[in-house]
C-alpha cells in the first residue's frame, strides 16, 4: 500500500485495526516519510482531504504487537495499550509517532517527556489506567435467570482490554459479560476459557426484570436496605463520596439508587 504524505490513515476503531494502520505508518517512517495522522474511520470524515483505509488483518496485527512487545518490554507495551484505550484526541497519531521513534532509537524514547507526542501518550495512558483501576472496583454483576452474570458500564475510556485479565482471574469459574454500553462491546468469559472482547454486543434482556434471577432481585433489595441502615446521616459527605466514586457511575450501583428508581426492583414488583 502507498499513501500520500498528507493522507490520513483510517482504521475500524479496534486495537487490531490500529495496529494494521500502525504497520503502514511504520513502513512510511522507514522510507523517510513522516508518520501520517491516524484516526478511527468515523472521525476521519471532514478532517482530511484524503484518507487511506488500513485493512484489518488479525495475523498482521498479532505479529506486529508481538514484535513491539518483545522490543519494548511489558511495562511500555502496557503504556501503549493504555494510551490507545484513552479518550484523548490525537492519541493514535501521537502513539504511532512515539512507537516509530522507539523502533529506531530504543524504548527510552517513552521517557522523553520533552517531546509533545510522548507527553500526550504518557498522559493518555495515565488517564486510561486510572479509569480501569476505578472501574475494576465499581463493576456490579447481576445474576441472570440462566445463571450467568451481567454488568453494564459506560466509561469514558475503553477499559475492557485493560481489565480483562483481572476479571478472568478473579471470576474464573463464572460465565459473565461486562457490557460497555457506550461502545457496544463486551468482555465475555466462560469458565475454563480466556476472555474475549465481543464487538456489536447487545444485552438481549434489556432492562426487563424477567432477565434477572429472583435471587438477584431479592439480594439487591436487601443490599439497599443494609446500605441505608448502616449509613450515618450526620456524617454524610457527598462531596467526598463523589470524589472517590464519581456520580456518573452511580446509576449502575444498586446501593446508590432508591428502590423505586431501580428498574430491576420495579420489574420485580410487577412480576
Amino acid at each position: 500500500m502507498s499513501a500520500a504524505e498528507s493522507a490520513a490513515l483510517a482504521y475500524d476503531g479496534s486495537f487490531t485495526g490500529f495496529l494494521c494502520a500502525l504497520a503502514e505508518a511504520l513502513n512510511l517512517a522507514r522510507s523517510g516519510m513522516p508518520v501520517p495522522p491516524i484516526r478511527a474511520r468515523e472521525r476521519v470524515a471532514g478532517l482530511f482531504n484524503e484518507a487511506v483505509e488500513a485493512r484489518r488483518d488479525e495475523a498482521r496485527a498479532a505479529s506486529l504487537w508481538k514484535r513491539l512487545s518483545r522490543r519494548f518490554g511489558e511495562e511500555r507495551s502496557l503504556t501503549c495499550l493504555e494510551a490507545f484505550c484513552s479518550d484523548f484526541e490525537g492519541r493514535e497519531t501521537a502513539l504511532a509517532a512515539v512507537i516509530a521513534r522507539a523502533v529506531s532509537a530504543g524504548p527510552a524514547v517513552f521517557d522523553d517527556l520533552n517531546d509533545p507526542a510522548t507527553l500526550l501518550v504518557a498522559k493518555a495512558a495515565r488517564r486510561a489506567g486510572a479509569q480501569a483501576h476505578l472501574i475494576a472496583g465499581l463493576v456490579r454483576f447481576a445474576e441472570l435467570a440462566d445463571g450467568s452474570w451481567y454488568a453494564p458500564i459506560e466509561p469514558d475510556c475503553n477499559v475492557l482490554p485493560l481489565v480483562a485479565e483481572h476479571f478472568a482471574a478473579r471470576y474464573a469459574d463464572m460465565a459473565f459479560a461486562i457490557h460497555d454500553r457506550r461502545r457496544g462491546t463486551a468482555l465475555v468469559h466462560q469458565p475454563g476459557a480466556s476472555c474475549a472482547i465481543v464487538e456489536g454486543f447487545e444485552f438481549a434482556g434489556g432492562e426487563g426484570g424477567s432477565a434477572f434471577s429472583p435471587r438477584e432481585l431479592e439480594l439487591r433489595e436487601g443490599w439497599r436496605g443494609y446500605f441505608t441502615s448502616v449509613s450515618i446521616a450526620q456524617r454524610e459527605n457527598r462531596k467526598l463520596q463523589s470524589s472517590r466514586m464519581p456520580k456518573k457511575y452511580w446509576r449502575f450501583l444498586p446501593e446508590m439508587a432508591a428502590p423505586q428508581a431501580s428498574p430491576m426492583a420495579d420489574n420485580g414488583a410487577e412480576a
